[in-house]
Parts: C-alpha cells; sequence; structure tokens
C-alpha cells in the first residue's frame, strides 16, 4: 500500500535481452534515493519472446549461406519485430495480440501490487517500444476497438469501469516517454494521423530523439494532434566520452537513450514532483 507511482518500461526491437533496463533502472534508482524508491512500483515489459524462437530458426536456415552475420541479425530481428507486430492484428494469439495480453498481465500485477488501487503511471518505451504501447492506449480508447485484446471477449470478470479496468486501460497514465522512437516509420502512409487521446488531465507525452538516429524521429511534425501532445527534445544520446565519441553521431546512438544523462534526469525530476503532490 505504500507505492505512489509506477514506473514501466518497455524495450525496442532488435534481439534484447530480459533485462535491458538494468542500468537504466540502478541510475534511477539511485537518483531517487533509497526512500523515494520504495514508493515505486516498477515493472519491465518484455516482448522479445513471443518472437524469438521463429526469428532464432530463420536465422539458423541462413547461417550457412550468407555473409554479414551481425548486421542480419539486427536487421532481421528489428524489421521482423516491427511487420510481425502488425500483421493479423484480428486474430486471437497473433503477436500483436499476445503482446497486448502482456501488458494486461504487467498492469494488473502493478494494480495489485499498488494493493489494489490506480495509482499514477509513468512509462518509458525505447524504439519500436512506443509503437506498441501507443497501439495499446488506442485500442484500449475505443470503445468499438476492431483489433487486438480489447476487441476480444475476456473471461476475467474484470467488469467495465472498474478501477482494475481503468488501471489496464492506461487511465492513470501521467507521464509517456518515448526514447528513439519509430511510430512515423508506421503512420507515415496514412492521410489522417492522429495521437492518442490525453488519458489524464494532467498527461504529458515527452519524445527524446537523437538527429543522428535513424530510427528515431520527433513527432510533432507528424499532425496537429501530434504537434498539440508531444514535446520533442532533441539529445545526443549516451554517456561517458568513448560512448559518445564513437556512437552519439551516427546511427548506434539508437541504442544508448537508457544510459543517457539527460534523459534519466528529466525522468527522476519529474516523478519527485509527482511524489510531492
Amino acid at each position: 500500500m505504500d507505492k505512489k507511482i509506477a514506473l514501466i518500461t518497455i524495450h525496442g526491437m532488435g534481439d534484447t535481452e530480459r533485462h535491458y533496463y538494468t542500468e537504466f533502472y540502478d541510475q534511477i534508482q539511485k537518483s531517487l534515493g533509497d526512500k523515494a524508491w520504495s514508493k515505486v512500483a516498477f515493472k519491465s515489459l518484455y516482448y522479445q519472446d513471443i518472437l524469438q524462437g521463429q526469428q532464432e530458426e530463420i536465422l539458423g536456415r541462413m547461417r550457412d549461406q550468407v555473409d554479414w552475420i551481425k548486421l542480419r541479425r539486427f536487421l532481421l530481428y528489428g524489421f521482423s519485430d516491427a511487420a510481425s507486430l502488425e500483421y493479423k492484428k484480428r486474430v486471437k494469439n497473433s503477436p500483436y495480440y499476445l503482446t497486448q495480453k502482456m501488458i494486461m498481465k504487467a498492469m494488473d500485477d502493478v494494480f495489485e501490487e499498488a494493493g489494489n488501487r490506480q495509482i499514477p503511471v509513468v512509462i518509458v518505451a525505447n524504439s519500436l517500444g512506443g509503437q506498441v504501447i501507443s497501439s495499446y492506449i488506442w485500442d484500449a480508447q475505443r470503445i468499438d476497438a476492431s483489433v487486438g485484446i480489447w476487441s476480444m471477449q475476456r473471461d476475467d470478470e474484470v467488469h467495465e469501469g472498474s478501477p482494475r479496468d481503468q488501471f489496464r486501460r492506461m487511465k492513470s497514465l501521467h507521464k509517456f516517454y518515448t526514447l528513439g522512437c519509430n511510430i512515423p516509420i508506421f503512420v507515415a502512409g496514412h492521410k489522417n494521423i492522429e495521437a492518442i487521446k490525453p488519458p489524464t488531465p494532467d498527461f504529458k507525452w515527452y519524445n527524446f530523439y537523437d538527429k543522428d538516429d535513424v530510427l528515431g524521429w520527433p513527432l510533432k511534425p507528424l499532425s496537429h494532434s501530434y504537434e498539440q501532445r508531444v514535446e520533442d527534445i532533441e539529445v545526443n544520446a549516451g554517456k561517458g566520452f568513448f560512448t559518445k565519441l564513437f556512437k552519439s553521431w551516427n546511427p548506434l546512438s539508437h541504442g544508448q537513450y537508457w544510459q543517457d544523462k539527460k534523459v534519466i534526469k528529466h525522468i527522476t525530476e519529474n516523478i519527485q514532483k509527482m511524489m510531492s503532490l
């Protein structure tokens, strides 16, 4: 019952380790201090295992016939993640459905850790994770959702409009951070581009991007609704002299947001402000 805020992370595209968040977790915990951190319900979301088995099998079939295996592994995992999660959205047990089911289960876990009550939520989504969470929230906000878990019957006896249902639907989301977000890749071909609606009155969406990161984009130029709801923040992603020297000025910066000092400072300060209210 002592949890005051939920901090939820979700990873991006590619072959991602389950504990992708470790350094980020350590830095946020250190910045907040033990007393404040004890009031945070932390949850990391991980969807790579939904896709990884088939990706490994495909790569195994190709390994002896091609060169540049490391680069091919990055491209295969990264772009098949994006393609698979957008495929057959209306089909139960598709990657899209299973990923949303995982997110819903995680939200239930946080709700229970908070004493079966709604607490303010901060989400930090890297890369493809921004599209994944945005899609989940978009579907949850639709009364007549046509895809994903919200479009299908659920036998969990959670009543619509109940505190647990509202928490599942991200109606406690106060701060949304996207790092190296590639939502533009998914929506650029659409004539009408709409951002998610603000789930709470004080909802803020902060989008950190590095101009050298070809997979991370500003979001405000997408449409009027994105312009109204997103604050784009440019960073030179990475931590430490050698990281910035070799990675911050080129596409390798895509994997550096979790350790960026400006990102950590911004998130920490917002959590501290939320706790003081």
